[in-house]
């Protein structure tokens, strides 16, 4: 007999985050909606993920498939799970966030009754014990959205709680293995500058942990590869409009630089 393949697979890619990565699990697992899988993929942790899951009593859940490999990545251990996923939309995670409990069902619903391929969403960030709905944009064309990544101070998406049609997401040729960080970005703006519209839910679905070890602060190495995506996906490329664009971005990560160092 065949297996029935799930709605909606969640991705999550991990290393070294065992206490997170169990409640990012849990999270799912008590979803309201129940037609999905739990992919994790294991990117060389010290102790592998598979001991942490089973003293959590995970592994008896049919549900959740792990892969472990060597280190590679974040994009190599997102393509593994893009290789192994079952169901027709690609749900990501990051393994230190949760979703909602009724958040699978709301991007269920929404993708039903939008026809889109992708979707990004509204979430909860919480810093300590306090928590904040954090609103995004919508946009009317791919192109304003291009802009808007690359020139808005604090990015108009999340990329942990996007759903994307799987198929589409293998066409397009996954996530770039070439670039260290900031994977997510180029991923969005390969999407845009190929006329790909990002549909909004506006409603938080994931919750955003914000702490000291999230990649999202390495501002400053972040900054070559943010010239390099604005270099390859400007449009129109019209002389020295990167140069002015590169301006922008690197006053926004320096300032949200400066802003997080008065915080500490």
């Amino acid at each position: 007999m065949r297996e029935v393949a799930p709605t909606i697979s969640v991705c999550i890619a991990v290393r070294d985050r065992p206490a997170l990565l169990v409640k990012s699990i849990r999270s799912v697992l008590a979803s309201s909606f129940d037609d999905f899988e739990v992919v994790v993929v294991d990117d060389g942790s010290r102790v592998p993920t598979q001991d942490c899951l089973a003293e959590a009593g995970l592994l008896a859940d049919e549900r959740i498939r792990l892969v472990r490999q060597k280190p590679s990545g974040i994009s190599a251990a997102r393509n593994t799970a893009l290789k192994i996923a079952r169901g027709r939309w690609i749900t990501v995670l990051d393994s230190d966030d949760e979703l909602t409990e009724d958040g699978l069902a709301r991007i269920r619903d929404f993708l039903a009754t939008t026809g889109a391929s992708w979707i990004y969403t509204d979430y909860e960030e919480i810093v300590g014990d306090v928590a904040r709905p954090i609103r995004l944009p919508s946009y009317a064309t791919p192109r304003r959205m291009l802009w808007s990544v690359m020139t808005r101070p604090r990015l108009p998406f999340k990329h942990s709680g996007m759903s994307i049609d799987r198929e589409l997401l293998a066409k397009l040729g996954g996530y770039d293995d070439q670039i260290p960080i900031k994977v997510d970005v180029e991923l969005v703006l390969r999407a845009l500058a190929t006329g790909i519209r990002l549909e909004h839910l506006a409603h938080p679905v994931v919750r955003f942990h914000r702490h000291g070890g999230s990649i999202s602060r390495q501002r400053f190495a972040g900054l070559t590869v943010w010239f390099q995506l604005i270099d390859e996906y400007r449009r129109p490329r019209v002389p020295g409009v990167a140069l002015g664009v590169k301006t922008v971005r690197a006053a926004s990560e320096i300032g949200k630089w400066l802003v997080a160092s008065l915080g500490r």
